[in-house]
């Protein structure tokens, strides 16, 4: 099972992304755009798991979620990885309770990793994938599009109370996630 942790997004979120990245398409260019149906925020990409170990991974997302309060984001801007002269992937930024979503990312890391899954080497960014692309042909006439669309506009705003165990089942129209377990975070907000 190919397995990851992520933050969903609510539907008005993902149809507001969807009409952008439609709008987007029209121009062309050499990009695999992600349905609106699979949208969501990464917090740890875990790779093929065995059935087996799911309980074990969701004991361990309910132990990093009792420590994490509710929170919120903001999804606005557009941006590239890794460079815009060697653009990968395509982004949504991502603001607001960033100090919390980190927080989140290392608490299910160190869960994690007592089960024996690799953090990974990359530092967590938070973003908001919205294509790959295959080759930058047309992309700089998206990227100056999407700059004008996007500026001083934000995509939509996520309360987050859960984080999902999410199986990617591969296929021919692309991938198809499906949650596994919904966990919600239960930690106290702290006070300032």
């Amino acid at each position: 099972m190919r397995l990851f942790v992520a933050v969903n997004l609510p539907l008005t979120v993902k149809r507001g992304i969807d009409l952008f990245i439609q709008d987007l398409k029209k121009i062309g260019g050499d990009m695999r755009w992600v349905r609106p149906e699979n949208l969501h925020l990464t917090v740890q990409f875990l790779g093929n798991v065995h059935g087996e170990r799911v309980p074990a991974v969701t004991e361990a997302l309910h132990r990093a979620a009792g420590s994490v309060a509710p929170f919120t984001l903001k999804l606005s801007g557009v941006g590239v990885f890794p460079s815009r002269e060697r653009p990968r992937v395509f982004w949504a930024g991502v603001s607001g309770d960033i100090t919390v979503l980190r927080q989140l990312n290392r608490q299910v890391q160190g869960e994690l990793k007592e089960l024996g899954f690799d953090p990974g080497k990359n530092r967590f960014s938070p973003h908001l994938t919205l294509a790959r692309l295959r080759s930058p042909a047309g992309f700089v006439r998206i990227m100056a599009r999407a700059e004008k669309i996007a500026a001083g506009k934000a995509f939509g705003v996520v309360d987050v109370a859960t984080v999902d165990l999410m199986l990617s089942k591969l296929g021919p129209g692309g991938p198809k996630y499906h949650s596994l377990a919904r966990v919600p975070l239960i930690g106290v907000p702290e006070a300032y």
